[in-house]
């Protein structure tokens, strides 16, 4: 394996000059018409407002009366007296009755979201015909803040609470990190639930390495391109813009220092959460820099690979599970 790691690290060296002097490709757009695409449209179930709605006095009835519409949530013994205690406490918690006021003034309607949704299942209608479309939720989470979007039973179900934007003043409360923060806001609702749509139906693997790792996490990101090709690169990946733009105006930079220090193909631990694990910015690079480098280095190759073989499909492309033959059939060459 090291011989092998050897005699490709010496021929990215040789090409290493010529690779970091071109531009690469426009991305490829895929072709996806999706004027046919019949499905019905998208309606968000509004949990916390048939909830909270309730009053607490008369829990028990109140819940049975809701729960045939929302047993993704009531899918317990709602005679039992510790279930309505449980019941009884968040309703009447402060926190959640503020969390619930706080949803409703800011998102009294979500047409606009379901709208949305509903484009994004017509274009994975489009790419995936055999594969099912999810009821969604929306719910009062009490600040669950590890899983905004989850799948359940086949269904998505939605914390609003997690959307109130950067300057609502419970996230700092729970002193989550600024980069974080900075993604709890209306314009990650769609992109959060079309990213988790890809963990339900795909399986995400972990590679044993830096290049199987990125090709694995671009892959992730080039389905957002084909689902939600409207919605701006750097809310795809998860990046202040300006990041993003660090990232593109530093690509050739960052795939040199790559193959410079032979990182492609190291399996350490260290090199893995260097370059894959979330934070305000990669420790090798300076602090304008983004984390989770080399998801976005995997996604350009992803695309590179998908511009250079047109007639791979997206279901193809992610079926192929050799990493280095992605990468050798990208022609990846980093952007000037």
């Amino acid at each position: 394996m090291r011989y092998r790691q050897s005699v490709l690290f010496f021929s990215w060296v040789l090409l290493l000059a010529g690779i970091i002097s071109c531009s690469g490709p426009d991305q490829r757009k895929l072709t996806a018409d999706i004027s046919d695409i019949d499905i019905p449209e998208t309606k968000m179930m509004r949990y916390e407002k048939a909830l909270f709605a309730i009053d607490p006095d008369s829990l028990k009835n109140g819940l049975k009366g809701i729960a045939y519409d929302f047993p993704i949530f009531l899918n317990a013994d709602l005679d039992d007296t510790l279930n309505l205690i449980q019941m009884h406490g968040f309703v009447t918690s402060e926190l959640n009755i503020k969390l619930y006021d706080s949803v409703e003034s800011q998102y009294p309607d979500l047409s606009e979201y379901e709208k949305q949704i509903t484009n994004a299942f017509k274009y994975f209608k489009y790419h995936f015909p055999d594969k099912d479309l999810p009821k969604i939720f929306s719910y009062v989470s009490g600040l669950i803040f590890e899983y905004p979007v989850q799948f359940i039973n086949g269904d998505m179900i939605i914390a609003l609470d997690m959307y109130l934007g950067s300057d609502f003043p419970e996230y700092r409360k729970l002193r989550l990190p600024l980069y974080k923060i900075n993604r709890m806001n209306h314009k990650y609702i769609l992109r959060d639930g079309i990213y988790e749509l890809y963990y339900y139906h795909f399986l995400e693997k972990q590679g044993k390495n830096v290049l199987e790792q990125m090709i694995s996490k671009g892959k992730h990101l080039y389905f957002l391109d084909a689902i939600v090709p409207d919605v701006p690169d750097h809310i795809k990946i998860g990046y202040p813009e300006e990041k993003s733009n660090w990232c593109i105006a530093n690509e050739s930079n960052i795939w040199a220092f790559i193959i410079e220090n032979e990182l492609l193909y190291a399996s350490d631990s260290e090199t893995i959460r260097k370059f894959f694990t979330d934070g305000p910015f990669t420790h090798s690079f300076s602090v304008e820099s983004p984390a989770r480098i080399g998801e976005w280095m995997g996604w350009q190759i992803i695309r590179a690979y998908m511009n250079n073989n047109p007639d791979i499909t997206l279901t193809e492309m992610l079926e192929e599970e050799d990493a280095q033959k992605i990468l050798e059939e990208s022609g990846y060459k980093p952007r000037r």
